[in-house]
């Protein structure tokens, strides 16, 4: 049987009789429950015969308290068949009753009460509880009844009087045969039970308390000693309503007498399992050691090996096996220098030679294995000269040497690798001395390794005037406190110049794992930091100029819309924190939709040059109903993605502005149109006059025809037709005048230009009369409508006319002729209003639709503005020009109807 073998057979033994090993720890524990159960019963029988002693106690002193109760009662009874026979006065109530509360104190008061619950007689007389003439109310008031109706004695439930005590009253009812004279009183307070009920000895074993019917305290006595809550009992206060008297037992032992015999009974367990476990462990590490020793030989991996003094062995383990391919039987009686090298046979004797004198000695050497090849073996050799052997183990270092060999070569050419690098290297040791310097550090400082390595601060690359700073640097980094960017420090090379450069340092751990120093990196940062300084400077203006704005600016990514930057304005208006929001949801008061945004991006062509317009509009906030413009572009961000920049300004005091400035103008312009109406009164009338006289002519007519009977049917039909004509054109002329002057809103939506022109000109025809001029209408049959307000058009037409008119005033009667046209021309129609009139200069021309500019000196110079300020709102465009025949002509632009359709 091998060693392992027999390993094996003794761990399954020891297995198997481990329940022995347990037996004593079993034992222990049996008798410590034991223990534990009989000091447990002890304590259990003395808890009960204190819960019987108290229980008896409790029964005394309730059965005293029922005694008390009794006497008082009747004592009440006996004052009470007193007042009825007449025997008792007041002063012999007095007497009485201040004799009765002296010898029983926990009698508070005794009082009369008359039948219409008024307290007559009070003792004690200076007392407070009751007072002469007070009437009882609520649970007292009914109380008294039901002792008067019933005729027995009737406790009141519990309450609180006016000192705020607990108190509980009795009533006796006073009768003189079938009339009642009230009822007899008793006072208790709650408190008094305790201080009068209870004798000394009671008070002095229970700590005694009153609860109340809810089961709060109402009274308790102080307590003298730590008490046992466990041993506490409790009974009603029979008949005092829902009172109960609570006695609590005082501990007359400490905790430690009644928890010292388990804690004694657990410490000497503990001490006895505790001897039992350090016995059994020291002989499970006899029987360990023995096992270890036994199979340490058979089972290291090492080679281990027993030889003579003359090198030749006695004994090898099953390692030279695998490791040399040699069994026992092989090795016996062989040399080790039969194995050995013949390269290495020269220093392995002199090794050999050495054990001569009884010193260890420790060397490496390849041996040969059994199938030719070599490997390195180290080998740690004692002697023990009185035995004349040696004992040697042998460890295969095949691998490690062939790891140092790479690792020598890695060492090489990290060695290359660090002096070929630009950054600048340096290794300190833990109190600062300059252990290792790289050529790149050399070449930076101007400083040969010679003259750095071995320094001690300060070092010879510091500037004079910079060491204490310096020094602050080295002594952070030699207690740790080293920043992850590193530090920024200025150092100077050998021939004095100065540079900025940024060093790391982190711990440098050798191969034990040891921290035995410092390393540094330093980088040249001369020049990135005077372009970072520009750079910094560079975006410390942009942000000041962009700050500075009124308008809100921010920059959103175009995929996920994730704020990257926004200016102080827009801070202002949607929060501080809004860099890294969303921009769309942060913005949604205020946004023209992200489909617009959508539809803008997507118009956007994969090759399109940035910066690009994606959109501008106004819309109004949501919440503040401020109109702000929005213009956004898509440009490139610094990081080389496309964004867009939404830049919004506030224009609600110019949309203020404009919409007041709108309602002037609609307001100048109804002003407008009722001044004209004004001027051309006499002549409306006038014009009103005449079919108004032939309507009255027509029906005067009809009524002398009827009147005299002699008449015709058709006589009367076609006088009464021309009636109703002139009363046609009568209504027409009120309806154009009403509609003209009416106030309304502007609406645009497409209207007939002949229509509008014929109405402006029918106001016109009545003024034109009147100066003998003659307008002439020249219209194209195939004219488009025109989108714009009739009533507007129809005022410009009108005062256009009007002033044709007027111009006319001096020419000659065979010229006074006005023309309106229209035609098409670029897109939209065009009217022209030329006449004959006096014309315009060329240096009015400039200055004719200004305003209260005029050449009428009955003129206000707001006729042509208003006409101008009505053509741009349409859109279009008013001007004046010399007519080449004599006079001026007048022209104004209005757009399609069809055209403005098809942009909306």
């Amino acid at each position: 049987m091998t060693s392992i073998e027999s390993a094996n057979d003794f761990g399954g033994a020891a297995r198997r009789g481990r329940w022995y090993w347990n037996l004593p720890f079993a034992a222990v524990a049996v008798f410590a429950l034991a223990m534990l159960a009989t000091v447990w019963g002890l304590q259990k029988r003395e808890t009960d015969a204190a819960l019987d002693t108290l229980a008896r106690d409790m029964q005394w002193a309730e059965q005293t308290m029922r005694m008390h109760l009794a006497a008082d009662q009747e004592f009440l009874a006996q004052l009470a068949r007193d007042l009825a026979g007449g025997s008792l006065t007041a002063d012999e109530f007095q007497v009485l009753a201040n004799q009765f509360l002296a010898n029983n104190p926990h009698l508070s008061a005794v009082v009369w009460v008359d039948a219409e619950d008024t307290v007559r007689w009070s003792a004690p007389f200076e007392g407070t509880e009751r007072v002469a003439g007070e009437r009882l109310g609520g649970a007292q008031a009914a109380a008294a009844q039901i002792a008067r109706s019933s005729g027995h004695a009737v406790y009141t439930p519990p309450f609180g009087d006016l000192r705020g005590r607990l108190v509980v009253e009795v009533y006796v009812p006073v009768a003189r045969a079938t009339q009642s004279l009230g009822v007899m009183g008793g006072v208790y307070a709650a408190d008094g039970f305790l201080q009068h009920l209870v004798p000394a000895w009671f008070a002095e074993k229970y700590r005694l308390a009153v609860l109340g019917p809810n089961g709060e305290p109402v009274a308790a006595a102080t307590a003298t000693a730590a008490l046992d809550e466990a041993l506490s009992r409790s009974v009603e206060m029979e008949p005092l309503g829902k009172l109960r008297l609570v006695a609590t037992v005082y501990r007359t032992e400490s905790l430690l007498v009644r928890v010292g015999p388990i804690m004694v009974i657990v410490a000497l367990s503990a001490l006895v399992v505790a001897s039992l476990a350090v016995l059994r462990l020291h002989l499970a590490r006899r029987l360990r050691a023995e096992r270890e020793r036994d199979a340490l030989f058979n089972l290291s991996l090492d080679l281990l090996c027993i030889q003579r003094m003359d090198g030749s062995f006695v004994r090898v383990n099953p390692a030279f096996k695998r490791l040399l391919g040699y069994s026992q039987g092989d090795m016996a009686g062989r040399a080790l220098l039969e194995l050995v090298h013949e390269e290495d046979v020269s220093a392995t004797v002199d090794h050999l030679r050495r054990l001569v004198s009884g010193l260890p000695v420790v060397f490496e050497n390849r041996c040969r294995c059994a199938d030719g090849s070599y490997k390195w073996v180290q080998w740690n050799v004692n002697p023990v000269p009185h035995e004349k052997l040696v004992y040697a183990v042998g460890h295969d270092v095949t691998l490690r040497r062939a790891r140092e060999e790479a690792l020598n070569a890695e060492t090489a050419f990290r060695r290359a690798m660090e002096e070929s690098v630009v950054t600048g290297l340096r290794m300190i040791a833990m109190d600062g001395t300059i252990r290792y310097v790289n050529r790149a550090f050399t070449r930076m400082t101007g400083f040969s390794e010679e003259e750095l390595v071995g320094r001690r601060p300060p070092y010879p690359y510091w500037p004079t005037d910079l060491r204490g700073e310096l020094q602050g640097v080295l002594d952070r980094a030699l207690s740790g406190r080293i920043p992850p960017e590193g530090w920024e420090v200025r150092i100077q090379r050998k021939n004095g110049e100065r540079f900025d450069v940024r060093q790391f340092v982190s711990p440098f751990i050798d191969g034990a794992g040891r921290h035995i120093g410092w390393m540094s990196a330093m980088h040249d940062i001369t020049e990135p930091k005077r372009a970072r300084a520009e750079l910094e400077q560079a975006h410390a203006r942009f942000v000041t100029v962009l700050d500075g704005l009124d308008a809100a600016v921010f920059v959103a990514d175009v995929d996920s819309s994730e704020i990257l930057y926004a200016n102080r304005a827009f801070k202002q208006i949607y929060g501080y924190d809004a860099v890294g929001c969303n921009a769309d949801e942060l913005t949604r008061d205020c946004h023209p939709g992200a489909e617009a945004v959508r539809h803008a991006l997507a118009a956007l062509e994969p090759g399109s040059a940035l910066p690009a317009e994606l959109l501008e509009v106004e819309i109004c906030h949501a919440r503040s109903g401020r109109w702000y413009n929005l213009r956004e572009r898509a440009l490139r961000w610094v990081d080389g993605r496309v964004v867009r920049m939404q830049v919004a300004s506030d224009v609600t005091d110019r949309k203020l502005a404009a919409e007041e400035a709108d309602r002037q103008q609609q307001r100048l312009q109804q002003t407008a149109r009722l001044i004209t109406m004004g001027e051309m009164a006499s002549s409306l009338a006038h014009e009103l006059n005449q079919p108004l006289a032939a309507i009255t002519n027509y029906a005067m007519g009809c009524v002398a025809r009827l009147e005299s009977g002699n008449w015709r049917n058709d006589d009367l039909l076609g006088a009464m037709r021309k009636a109703g004509f002139q009363a046609e054109r009568a209504g027409k002329i009120v309806r154009r005048m009403r509609d003209f002057v009416r106030w309304r809103e502007p609406c645009r939506l497409p209207a007939s230009l002949p229509r509008i022109i014929e109405e402006a000109v029918g106001f016109a025809e009545i003024e034109a009369r009147k100066t003998g001029a003659r307008i002439h209408v020249e219209l194209p049959e195939s004219l488009p409508e025109v989108y714009a307000d009739p009533i507007m058009i129809e005022q410009v037409v009108l005062n256009l006319v009007k002033n044709g008119v007027e111009a006319m005033h001096d020419t000659p009667a065979s010229r006074r002729d006005l023309r309106v046209g229209a035609h098409v021309s670029d897109g939209m129609v065009a009217v022209d209003v030329a006449d004959y009139g006096h014309g315009i200069d060329k240096h009015e021309l400039e200055r004719l639709f200004a305003p209260f500019f005029t050449t009428k000196p009955e003129g206000m110079g707001m006729g042509l503005n208003i006409c101008r300020s009505i053509i741009e709102f349409h859109e279009g465009r008013l001007w004046a020009e010399p007519n080449p025949a004599g006079g001026s002509i007048f022209r104004f632009t209005l757009p399609f109807a069809s055209t403005r359709e098809e942009v909306e």
